[in-house]
């Protein structure tokens, strides 16, 4: 029989494991460690010097379920034991990965012998960590969750400052990402409070120094959610000269943080931190973490950023969970998901009546519904409703940039007022500088009025903070083209394709600067890829018909026209891009017709009626000039 265990514990720097409990001390201090990432610690830890594969973790730790979720699981234990040790895959002191085989415990582990038997195969049994701290009281998070976005702001904010006093900075500022944190609750469904977490620091960072810090948006960092990327590889991918990442536990009324503040040149660790509360200790957590920064540098804000930092209103906790699974479904991006974001935005304001993050939600579901082409909520009335949530946001928060864009967007977009477009733009803009979305409408209001430079330099502006947006990047590859940029548009369509192969808005409009570059065949095959994507909808189709046009086969045209036609009837559909093929067919009295009743429909893509090369055949003709006119372009 093998020796039995005689002391389960394994010391490694300054840090303890137990292995019977897989409890992790630091000096003395507990880290918190979920069960399973403690787990894959104790198994890799025995085991010092030694190649674990991956395939000995899976069979030792994850019995039967599938290898994507191993992958995923896995991945994740991996990036909290790094988190807790302080340790990172480039330079690692404790853990280190080797490629496409497993992991390896490399740091000296003392008492060893006295752990395991020397013929001993597997891990010690681990139990997870007994709670023994009483429950946060669940109406108090919602104050626990401000002190802790504000200890994260200011901890950044000091990293911050002493990077800017230690080391250069040649263009004046720092890009930051922020990492999706880490669900370390164990309970998938808990992910739309990890995101909402990412999302509000995401949103505080933003307007902290926008002069100094510029911070990437959400779509681009959530790329990252149980990656195998070094920390190095995600700069270079994002630009970014500052990794922000963490974990949080959220669950009975508790919420544990832990975040660190990473350079990407050196991998260097600037600061980390670890939160946590009790009942009765909201206060107290808020003073020490103050204390710590107050040691750690001199803050100097001015009044409007301290204003920001300021501690949220105490929210009704239900209130503020429904907001936050609002903005999960609205950032899926789709028609139903929109639906179910709008009835969590009005449960959040049936609890806190007077909740204007909710109220910019609804501004912004509602906006998008009622641009989509057949809405489900009509766009005569969800963009009146849109406009009148954006404004009683403002009314509770004149400082929420997310509803003066969505105000903005209906103003533009709905009403042809581009004066009071302009200027919610502006001040979205001047409240949040890292705000992508306000910078990418922007843009296409500048388009559409004719300040095409600026108009590029604003979309240049969005894909920086967000430079895996597929929208964003295709939205680039538009304008580009109504400079008359061909080159430029069909590269960054393709650049669009690289990040989503399937994004079918990116695939059409490169299948449309193939048509207008004059590459007919090339048009042709992209419109029909996009045409199977869509699905049987009707978006791409009338561009595929002008390329038939184009290639001499006018009767396949005329077919899709004619299927077109049947299509619409009594569906509300975007009536503008059929037009475009009755125009390219030479059939201008169709075209009108189409133009006339999408006007009435106050339908979007009229703002684009200047720049838009699908109408050079109209133009010279006084109905358009007059469309022009009434749209109220100048």
């Amino acid at each position: 029989m093998p020796d039995t265990v005689s002391k389960p514990l394994l010391r490694f720097g300054p840090f303890e494991l137990d292995l019977s409990s897989g409890e992790l001390h630091k000096s003395g201090i507990a880290m918190r460690l979920q069960p399973q990432p403690a787990k894959v610690l104790v198994l890799l830890a025995s085991r010092p010097g030694q190649l674990v594969t991956r395939d000995a973790i899976r069979t030792e730790l994850w019995g039967d379920q599938t290898f994507v979720q191993f992958e995923q699981g896995l991945n994740f234990c991996v990036r909290q034991i790094r988190l807790a040790l302080g340790d990172n895959a480039d330079s690692p002191l404790y853990l280190e990965t080797v490629p496409r085989r497993g992991y390896r415990f490399i740091a000296p582990v003392n008492n060893v012998a006295s752990v395991l038997s020397p013929d001993s195969k597997g891990s010690p049994p681990v139990r997870p960590p007994q709670e023994t701290k009483p429950r946060l009281a669940r109406d108090r998070w919602p104050a626990v969750l401000s002190a802790v976005l504000v200890a994260l702001a200011l901890g950044l904010y000091a990293g911050h400052r002493w990077i800017s006093s230690s080391g250069p900075i040649t263009n004046g500022k720092v890009i930051l990402a922020v990492l999706p944190f880490e669900n370390m609750s164990s309970e998938p469904e808990q992910d739309y409070f990890s995101d909402g977490l990412t999302d509000e620091i995401i949103t505080d960072l933003g307007q902290l120094q926008p002069d100094r810090l510029g911070v990437i948006a959400r779509t681009s960092v959530m790329q990252y959610r149980h990656t195998d990327k070094t920390i190095r590889q995600i700069g270079r991918d994002l630009g970014a000269d500052y990794i922000l990442e963490g974990g949080v536990s959220h669950g009975t009324g508790e919420l544990r943080v832990n975040a660190q503040l990473i350079q990407v040149e050196d991998q260097s660790h600037l600061w980390a931190q670890s939160f946590e509360s009790q009942p009765g200790d909201v206060l107290k957590l808020q003073d020490q973490i103050a204390a710590k920064i107050a040691n750690e540098i001199r803050l100097k804000l001015n009044s409007q950023q301290q204003a920001r930092l300021n501690i949220h209103p105490l929210l009704n906790p239900g209130a503020y969970e429904a907001y936050l699974k609002g903005r999960y479904f609205w950032n899926r991006r789709n028609q139903d998901s929109y639906l179910q974001a709008i009835q969590y935005f009005q449960q959040a304001l049936a609890k806190e009546t007077h909740y204007a993050q909710a109220y910019a939600g609804l501004a912004d579901c509602l906006a998008l519904i009622g641009s989509l082409p057949d809405p489900t909520i009509p766009r005569n009335i969800a963009m009146p409703r849109a406009k009148a949530a954006a404004e009683r946001a403002l009314e509770l928060d004149e400082s929420s940039a997310e509803a003066h864009t969505s105000l903005a967007f209906v103003k533009m977009h709905y009403e042809w007022d581009w004066q009071g477009a302009e200027s919610e733009y502006q001040r979205a803009v001047q409240l949040n500088p890292s705000y992508a979305t306000a910078h990418e409408w922007h843009a296409y209001l500048l388009m559409a009025i004719g300040k095409k430079e600026a108009s590029i330099a604003e979309i240049s502006q969005a894909r920086q903070l967000d430079p895996l947006s597929s929208i964003i990047n295709t939205d680039l590859g538009e304008l580009l083209g109504y400079v008359g940029d061909d080159d430029a548009s069909i590269e960054q369509f393709q650049q669009a394709l690289k990040i989503d192969p399937n994004f079918m808005l990116a695939r059409a409009m490169l299948g449309v600067a193939y048509l207008r570059k004059g590459q007919v065949p090339k048009a042709i095959a992209e419109l029909n890829q996009t045409a199977e994507l869509e699905g049987g909808k009707t978006w791409s189709q009338p561009y595929l018909g002008a390329a038939f046009v184009r290639s001499g086969q006018r009767d396949e045209a005329k077919a899709i026209q004619r299927e077109l036609e049947r299509s619409v009837k009594g569906e509300h559909v975007h009536l503008y891009p059929l037009a475009t093929l009755d125009a390219e067919l030479g059939e201008k009295d169709k075209a009108f017709a189409l133009l006339q009743e999408s006007f009435s429909e106050r339908q979007g893509f009229l703002i684009l009626l200047k720049v838009d090369h699908n109408w050079d055949s109209l133009r010279s003709d006084p109905r358009y000039e007059s469309l022009v006119k009434r749209v109220g372009l100048p």
